[in-house]
């Protein structure tokens, strides 16, 4: 499987890095898509049957100042928005270090072995990328506009 997959990403053109990982059978850093700067880990822990494909998105800090700074209900309804969004998502999210002072968001997704096909994996790295996009994007629309700063901070 370490091969197969590895294979995959160089045909691809994303694989960026084979990391040494002592909890990982393999653990890849992948690129996605070609050219985005956008990095995802692909990684096969140890005794289990599945591969999983992680990233996440750290807001900026500008950003994570803006969003703490809003008024508590407008920041609550935000980030309930978010959740209620990504619920519905392929992928797993974890909102760090909580739901309330959202500085990360990380995403995942499991692809067990007897699953595992080069379309699943090209699969999970797509949405996954759409999920960092939607959360770019919210905070884009919501924190980069005129006089922002000049209202909340």
């Amino acid at each position: 499987m370490r091969e197969i997959v590895k294979e995959w990403l160089a045909e691809e053109g994303i694989l960026k890095a084979d990391v040494p990982d002592e909890r990982a059978v393999f653990h890849y850093i992948v690129e996605f898509p070609p050219g985005s700067n956008q990095v995802s880990d692909v990684v096969k822990p140890v005794d289990k049957d599945f591969i999983v494909v992680v990233s996440g998105i750290v807001l900026a800090e500008n950003h994570y100042r803006a969003l703490l700074s809003l008024p508590p209900e407008k920041k609550k309804k935000m980030i309930h928005r978010w959740k209620m969004d990504l619920l519905f998502r392929e992928a797993e999210f974890r909102m760090v270090p909580d739901a309330e002072n959202v500085q990360r968001v990380e995403f995942s997704i499991p692809i067990y072995e007897d699953e595992l096909t080069k379309s699943k994996l090209m699969g999970a790295l797509r949405e996954i990328f759409k999920c960092k996009l939607y959360i770019i994007w919210n905070v884009q629309h919501e924190f980069d506009k005129p006089g922002f700063d000049t209202m909340y901070l």
